[in-house]
């Protein structure tokens, strides 16, 4: 088995390094160049949209986590997103060290900042956002574009490796979570 590598910042709100990989659930779709696909199909050189625009990705790894290994370590569980909890036109389940990004009007007016990168781990509890046990092996892929991306998965925006959205305290993070969906944001949004 292929050990996960974290990302820059894997270090989440209590301060104690990550096991589970930064990085995307097979099944889960991912917004290249021409459509949504899967990101177990995506390969060395494909086209993902990115907040940079369109860029190839320059490494894939794929890493599987045993669920046998799993059964005790309730921190590397995945985190079920349920529909529109991110603006997300579908059920999503993500890395609890995978970071999302926030952003609008009301962000700004909470957090102070137009941008906030949170730890998906530190939203759950709101929202309906839970974590789940895994009934099987968690098969995971890593993308790497050799520089600091945000890339669409699902209608969320995903930080790959350190970006450049402010990362706040817990609380802060939560608070703007809690006040933007008290605005109605994030929009549902479609993929394409």
């Amino acid at each position: 088995m292929a050990k996960p590598v974290p990302s820059k910042r894997s270090m989440s709100a209590a301060g104690r390094d990550d096991h589970a990989p930064c990085a995307f659930l097979i099944g889960t779709r991912v917004a290249t160049a021409d459509d949504m696909r899967n990101v177990e199909m995506l390969e060395v050189g494909d086209r993902v949209r990115t907040t940079a625009g369109p860029l190839e990705i320059a490494r894939i790894e794929r890493t599987i986590m045993r669920r046998l290994d799993l059964i005790y370590r309730r921190d590397d569980w995945p985190v079920r997103v349920p529909v529109g909890s991110l603006g997300n036109p579908g059920p999503l389940r993500l890395s609890p060290a995978q970071r999302v990004v926030l952003d609008g009007p009301t962000v700004e007016r909470v957090a102070g900042m137009p941008e906030i990168s949170v730890s998906i781990r530190d939203l759950v509890g709101l929202r309906g956002l839970i974590v789940e046990r895994p009934i099987a092996d968690l098969h995971y892929t890593i993308l790497d574009f050799g520089r600091p991306v945000v890339v669409v998965a699902e209608g969320v925006a995903c930080e790959i490796q350190a970006g450049d959205a402010a990362i706040v305290e817990r609380d802060a993070a939560r608070a703007a979570y809690m006040a933007m969906n008290a605005e109605g944001e994030p929009r549902l949004r479609t993929l394409r």
